[in-house]
């Protein structure tokens, strides 16, 4: 298991800096477009950009899905298991856990699959804003996907996701 940790080390991290990255710059984009076409559309005699509305919507969607296989690293996913661990051994707890991250990996590999076609069939459609495919902005569901998909498969194999960022509230600061 320490073998596949130290061998899967160096490209998670490069893929979560990317993530994070990613995330940095599409934030700062949709809030810096969105404070120009504000600012744009309230000062006379000048136009406002007829793309922000469209294109931030759909570039919301990239942060969602980037940020939520985040959530999923640092355990910041809401969950309810007060009457599982109450009713059940840890044994069981330990148990339904495992069968419950095989489900949601079974419904992330439909979901990246399903997703997929839809990005493929969708190369060639070009949003109403601008000259931009929207397969752009579809291709966010499977790329999410699958960064999910690796953290809970992650958590699946090792119990908890060994790259999770440690809370400072957990440290006792």
């Amino acid at each position: 298991m320490q073998a596949f940790l130290r061998w899967v080390t160096p490209i998670y991290r490069i893929l979560d800096a990317l993530r994070n990255i990613l995330i940095v710059l599409i934030f700062g984009f949709i809030i810096a477009s969105g404070a120009i076409a504000i600012f744009l559309r309230y000062t006379p005699n000048l136009r406002g950009l007829s793309w922000t509305d469209e294109v931030l919507r759909y570039l919301n969607i990239w942060v969602v899905f980037l940020g939520a296989s985040v959530a999923i690293k640092n355990g910041n996913h809401l969950s309810v298991d007060f009457f599982i661990k109450k009713f059940f051994s840890a044994r069981t707890v330990n148990i339904i856990r495992k069968l419950t991250l095989i489900i949601i990996l079974i419904c992330l590999s439909v979901l990246i699959g399903a997703s997929t076609k839809k990005f493929l069939s969708s190369l060639n459609v070009v949003i109403q804003a601008a000259p931009i495919s929207i397969a752009l902005f579809y291709l966010a569901i499977p790329v999410g996907c699958l960064l999910m998909f690796l953290d809970y498969l992650l958590i699946l194999v090792f119990g908890e996701h060994p790259f999770k960022t440690p809370d400072p509230e957990e440290d006792g600061r």
